[in-house]
């Protein structure tokens, strides 16, 4: 499926409205940016990351740390009820939503806890009272399958706070998120340069053939040695007189 591409001029501000949700970031994977939108407080909910009895599954396809859309969806291919039941989420109207991928859920940790509407550190906790708090006392799953095993990877939504694993038959909290690409043409442009490019480009060669002016730099360099002598104002100021002699 073709994802939405936006302008970088259309972002606000990190934790302002945005397509549904609010505007946590800018996150780079599959060789494009994306910008990352948190659903909110009002959409979270907690949930197992598996809730089938049987063997702990290692699912094909949710081992990206970054795109947390197709880790989501292996999941419902599997099975999944939470991850059916996020990729279902009409959220203000808005749809496209997936648990985070791990690196996802970081961000969401790393930019929005800064911000007084998201709990922004108090002491030793946060602010849970806040608009959009992460409100689950313990931690939030990711979509992310560790490789190789049948756990996943999580992280508690606090400063200091990094990504750790666990198994997936544990109920922990779901944030739902989406991505909406960024518009890769709007970052392409000329080379960069510390020359100007609107400096006029005048012609020298009928200054240079002018006697007027060899006779008045013999008077300030030695023909031998090819040294200058003198003051460069008096240079200068005869110069421009032999300019605006030349003037019509």
């Amino acid at each position: 499926m073709k994802r939405r591409q936006i302008s970088p001029a259309a972002l606000p501000a990190i934790g302002q409205p945005f397509a549904g949700g609010f505007y946590a970031g800018r996150i780079f994977f599959d060789g494009a940016e994306f910008a990352l939108i948190d659903a909110g407080r009002d959409f979270e909910t907690t949930a197992h990351w598996w809730d089938q009895d049987g063997p702990k599954p290692r699912i094909r396809g949710t081992q990206s740390r970054y795109d947390g859309m197709a880790n989501t969806k292996a999941m419902a291919e599997e099975g999944s009820a939470i991850a059916r039941q996020v990729l279902a989420m009409n959220v203000r109207g808005s749809w496209g939503w997936h648990i985070p991928a791990i690196e996802e859920l970081n961000l969401l940790r790393s930019n929005l806890l800064q911000i007084k509407d998201w709990g922004r550190q108090s002491g030793f906790g946060n602010d849970t009272d806040a608009p959009n708090a992460f409100a689950c006392t313990h931690t939030y799953w990711s979509s992310t399958q560790k490789e190789g095993s049948a756990t996943a990877w999580c992280m508690h939504m606090l400063p200091w706070s990094y990504p750790d694993s666990n198994w997936v038959s544990q109920k922990k909290g779901i944030r739902p998120v989406k991505v909406l690409q960024i518009k890769a043409d709007a970052f392409v442009h000329e080379p960069s340069s510390d020359i100007a490019t609107n400096v006029a480009v005048c012609d020298l060669g009928g200054l240079t053939a002018s006697p007027a002016v060899a006779e008045v730099l013999g008077q300030f360099i030695n023909e031998d040695t090819g040294r200058f002598y003198g003051r460069t104002d008096d240079l200068l100021a005869q110069l421009a007189m032999i300019a605006g002699e030349a003037r019509p």
